[in-house]
């Protein structure tokens, strides 16, 4: 058995409005690399380089490698020590599931080098406890869309997860808002959203969230951007997205097909038929409307990902 290899995670998004905690779909704009060594002893230690590798905790039990590692030598039996060395490429903060592409790439990567058989539920669950370390809860779209590419249902007790290829056409407007970043931005944004729920507002996403999962695996575009309008957490996390309101608004009008506060924002993203309308002019309405709320911000235009794959070893 070698002793080290190299894996590479995508970023993703979360949610896409009616799928809270439900639904990821992989992004293929930044991307986490991950190389682990097997050590003598039992002690793990992770290295952090790369572009935003500035404010990584190195403390195992704080990122999100660490734990997923833990867990896959306990499931290996083996007494071994692990180097891992985290390249952060993906941006933290702007709700593009940074931490849950670390924690995808090191499952992989572990689970690869250890030769172990799991399935996709079992790797995603064990990928899901480096998200709990970093946001306070094991939630499983955003790991699930960097683990397994495409478009994923996260779903059940234990975890069921499902991933279905995206249509060819789809494309993706990530528009990000210039503001400060907000630390510990995943537990707020948690914070603010109600234990409880009005039965009618239940209803709404069930069925919108029905409707996406029905237009990916279809490949209908407006279907999934017809159930892409949330009642659990949007209401309230909207106050963390300046002008989100009119930001959605103009990149509806400009032909996307829907549109959401990404993950826990404050990043917001719009999907759209490339046939239907054009990227570059719906991100540019976009960015309008944030100046129209006196805030600056940038867009990228992007596509569906691949899932996690092994680069070396």
């Amino acid at each position: 058995m070698k002793d080290q290899a190299v894996s590479e995670a995508f970023c993703s998004t979360a949610n896409l409005g009616a799928g809270f905690d439900v639904f990821g779909l992989a992004l293929r704009k930044y991307s986490d690399k991950i190389s682990v060594r097997l050590t003598r002893g039992r002690k793990i230690r992770i290295l952090v380089q790369g572009e935003y590798s500035a404010g990584i905790s190195r403390d195992p039990s704080r990122n999100s490698a660490g734990p997923p590692a833990r867990e896959l030598l306990r499931e290996s039996r083996r007494a071994r020590g692990l180097e891992i060395v985290v390249e952060k490429n993906v941006p933290q903060g702007l709700g593009l599931g940074s931490s849950g592409s670390t924690a995808a790439a090191c499952t992989k990567c572990l689970s690869h080098l250890l030769q172990l058989e799991l399935s996709s539920d079992e790797l995603v669950r064990i990928a899901s406890l480096g998200e709990k370390a970093v946001s306070g809860t094991a939630h499983m779209d955003n790991v699930g869309a960097s683990l397994l590419g495409g478009f994923v249902i996260a779903y059940d007790e234990p975890p069921r997860i499902l991933s279905i290829r995206p249509p060819d056409s789809l494309q993706a407007v990530v528009a990000t808002p210039l503001i400060p970043i907000v630390e510990h931005k995943t537990r707020q944004a948690r914070r603010l959203v109600p234990a409880k729920l009005a039965t009618h507002k239940a209803i709404l996403n069930v069925g919108r969230a029905s409707a996406i999962a029905a237009g990916f695996a279809k490949g209908d575009i407006a279907r999934i951007g017809s159930g892409m309008m949330d009642e659990i957490a949007e209401p309230y996390r909207a106050q963390m997205v300046p002008g989100y309101h009119e930001v959605r608004e103009a990149a509806l009008a400009s032909g996307a097909a829907g549109v959401s506060i990404s993950g826990a924002g404050p990043s917001i993203i719009a999907l759209l038929d490339r046939r239907r309308a054009d990227p570059r002019s719906v991100g540019k309405a976009m960015t309008n409307a944030f100046s129209q709320n006196n805030t600056r911000s940038r867009f990228f235009v992007t596509e569906p990902a691949r899932g996690a794959r092994i680069l070396s070893g």
